[in-house]
């Protein structure tokens, strides 16, 4: 085995296990999320969230709880989809993804502005 080959079986490991973990939360978002809580510990990352619900569900009552819970800028999009902003760390995505009507939350990460 070549070292690249070694370093991909690695890589596809980790990515497996990972997403089993994630649950809802997109693994590209989580892996952005936790790069920047490591390279930047004094602040947690800024991120533009999408958190999609289930069919049927009172979204503008989610926009209203998860305005009220995190202080996030929040705002309806399209039927079902609920968009934050704001800083976010894994164990608030985390929490935020326990929401028994969420399916899946998706999103990007940057360094927070201070």
């Amino acid at each position: 085995m070549t070292m690249s080959t070694n370093a991909e079986v690695v890589c596809d490991g980790f990515l497996t296990n990972l997403d089993q973990v994630l649950g809802k939360i997109d693994m590209e978002l989580a892996l952005q999320v936790m790069l920047f809580e490591r390279k930047m510990q004094d602040v947690d990352p800024c991120v533009e969230l999408e958190i999609h619900y289930k069919s049927g569900t009172d979204i503008p009552r989610k926009i209203f709880e998860v305005r009220e819970k995190y202080g996030f800028e929040v705002a309806g999009h399209g039927k079902d989809i609920v968009l934050a902003k704001g800083n976010m760390n894994m164990s608030r995505l985390q929490e935020i993804s326990r929401d028994q009507d969420v399916e899946k939350m998706t999103g990007s990460a940057s360094i927070a502005s201070y």
